[in-house]
């Protein structure tokens, strides 16, 4: 196994997603990429047609945010991402929480 391959090995891990109004997610994931306990950050922009409208030609964009962080700061890192993200707001987004049983962080281009 490489050096690489230890990071975040025999560590609780939990996985939090967020998915908000699009054009927040960039600030989110500035927000804690530098954290202690943060493993990983990943950003992708989303759109789609909502269900309530079936056949609608509007399209709803979010951006989604997805952090893999040491379960011990877990709660911290989501309590941020909830206030950052205004998401205790109506229509702003949702975010969750769950335990990861495998996986290992994102590792850069180099």
């Amino acid at each position: 196994m490489s050096v690489l391959a230890h990071i975040g090995y025999g560590v609780e891990k939990k996985l939090i997603t967020a998915i908000v109004v699009s054009g927040r997610g960039m600030k989110l994931t500035k927000l804690v990429e530098h954290e202690p306990g943060v493993l990983s950050v990943s950003h992708h922009h989303a759109r789609g047609t909502g269900r309530r409208k079936p056949g609608s030609l509007l399209w709803s964009e979010r951006d989604v945010v997805m952090v893999l962080v040491e379960e011990p700061r877990s709660d911290e890192i989501f309590a941020q991402l909830f206030a950052a993200g205004k998401i205790g707001e109506p229509h702003q987004g949702v975010i969750f929480m769950e335990t990861v049983c495998r996986g290992h962080p994102m590792m850069p281009f180099v």
